[in-house]
């Protein structure tokens, strides 16, 4: 792929992934629904959630195909949905199944380059069982808020905090220090990894997505694109239930290989109430077949670095602090690398990916 077509593809701003994914669409002929958001972009630009569609209204079979819910890592998704509608090898939905795309479903984060939410929410941790949340305590955060988010991001102070986090591990494993950081807390609201308590913008607009745009629909896929976890340029499928469950064989049945963050072979530390579970309960009329598709990008430290960078800034900092161009080129550098063969590789895989998601809907017409 040339450097000429990926240029079409990705974007320099969220404002400039909006302005190529509508005209993509308008150039397609795919009907778009636009939800505001209520706050401004980094830019002073108005925000939105675009909804597109490409083939049947009223497909009983729709594949969804969603990106920037981590908002940072929405240049990566556009990149993939901008390339469905316009490359010369765009996916073609097949009879009966519609293709659903959800640009930005948090605008703000993509404006802002921040991995969370305009309330500081990681949007695949806060899709809760509202009525009866459970247990949300996470005690291995709590161990390690200071040292994750500390007050400096001098190399000493940096050096001290890590050390912190490897006592932490090696106390009490590698695995027990994963699931602390990245199975979300709900108890230190400026912190990192913070799911919310109650259902922010974006919930209720997925909430909105479901009733709008799949009440008719019996089955349906979900696509959530991620970058920052796994090798370079290397794009996985990460189905949130067990391998041997009816949703999880299905996922590997349509994808091939599949991590089951529910397995204990899984590298991957489940979160609690992913993306996942919220359009399962946004639409539970469906059968869904959801999965995350995560692109590696950088090495974990360089990665889990940079959202400590950009926690802080949000805690003990401002926009306008002179580190905060340090924080945000670190941010892009770690979900959104700029390397040629990194963006063909994502685009390539990311479009095989959406095929198959269409090929496995198809297929359940005969089970």
């Amino acid at each position: 792929m040339s450097s000429m077509n990926l240029n079409a593809f990705f974007s320099d701003s969220y404002a400039d992934a909006r302005q190529k994914f509508l005209a993509a669409c308008e150039a397609r002929g795919a009907p778009v629904i636009s939800y505001p958001h209520p706050l401004r972009g980094a830019e002073g630009e108005a925000l939105f959630t675009d909804v597109a569609r490409i083939g049947p209204e009223h497909a009983d079979r729709v594949l969804v195909v969603e990106s920037a819910l981590h908002g940072v890592e929405g240049y990566t998704g556009s990149a993939i949905q901008i390339a469905a509608l316009a490359s010369s090898n765009a996916p073609q939905p097949p009879e009966g199944v519609a293709l659903l795309l959800v640009h930005a479903i948090n605008p703000w984060g993509f404006s802002w380059n921040r991995r969370f939410n305009e309330d500081n929410i990681d949007l695949n941790r806060h899709f809760l069982n509202w009525e009866n949340p459970g247990k949300l305590d996470n005690p291995g955060y709590d161990d390690l808020a200071s040292a994750l988010v500390p007050r400096e991001i001098t190399p000493e102070a940096m050096a001290e905090a890590d050390a912190v986090m490897e006592r932490y591990k090696e106390t009490h494993g590698k695995e027990v220090f994963r699931t602390a950081i990245k199975r979300g807390q709900y108890k230190h609201p400026d912190g990192l990894f913070y799911g919310g308590l109650k259902p922010s913008w974006s919930a209720l607009t997925v909430e909105r997505i479901a009733k709008e745009h799949l009440s008719e629909a019996t089955w349906a896929g979900l696509i959530d694109i991620h970058t920052g976890l796994g090798p370079f340029g290397v794009g996985e499928c990460l189905s949130g239930e067990a391998p041997d469950s009816d949703e999880g064989r299905r996922a590997s049945s349509w994808y091939g290989h599949v991590a089951h963050t529910k397995s204990p072979k899984t590298d991957y530390a489940g979160s609690e109430a992913s993306i996942l579970d919220g359009y399962k309960r946004a639409a539970p009329w469906l059968v869904w077949t959801p999965v995350g598709l995560e692109f590696g990008t950088r090495e974990e430290k360089v990665v889990r670095d940079a959202v400590r960078m950009d926690g802080w800034l949000h805690l003990y900092g401002s926009p306008e602090h002179p580190l905060s161009g340090k924080v945000k080129k670190n941010m892009l550098y770690a979900y959104y690398p700029a390397e040629p063969e990194w963006r063909a590789a994502i685009v390539e895989r990311g479009l095989e990916v959406v095929r198959l998601g269409l090929a496995g809907l198809a297929a359940q017409e005969r089970a």
